[in-house]
């Protein structure tokens, strides 16, 4: 279970994997939170995104929007031991700060969470493979 919360984790390298990110990086942390920025491009549209997030022993990974294209955004990572394997799950809440984007946000949304969470298992195959 590890080993999935820090690929989550290492938001430096999430361009090397995480399909339409092309720039990664933490800004600022504290003891509790850190600041994650990335660049993403997807459909044509370039935008920066900037979020707080919360990690919890290695069990889940909050965040929120700080900056970025949305009115709203909220999520939380959670990640459950289940002896031989762990679960993974992201669950997000977005508003779009466009209307019309908010018309086709849940279709986007839920293969944009599809597509990430299996990004982040498919990079944790690879690393884990590769020692």
């Amino acid at each position: 279970m590890t080993e999935i919360f820090d690929v989550v984790n290492d938001v430096d390298r999430y361009q090397e994997f995480l399909p339409g990110c092309q720039q990664s990086s933490v800004l600022n942390t504290t003891t509790t939170t850190y600041d994650a920025c990335l660049e993403v491009s997807a459909y044509g549209i370039h935008e920066r995104i900037v979020t707080r997030n919360t990690p919890c022993c290695n069990r889940s990974l909050q965040l929120e929007l700080v900056e970025g294209p949305f009115a709203q955004l909220k999520g939380k990572w959670i990640f459950k031991d289940y002896g031989e394997g762990c679960r993974v799950s992201l669950e997000l809440t977005c508003e779009f700060a466009s209307r019309l984007l908010n018309v086709f946000s849940n279709t986007l949304m839920k293969r944009g969470i599809e597509k990430t969470v299996e990004a982040f298992v498919s990079e944790v195959r690879r690393r884990h493979d590769s020692d």
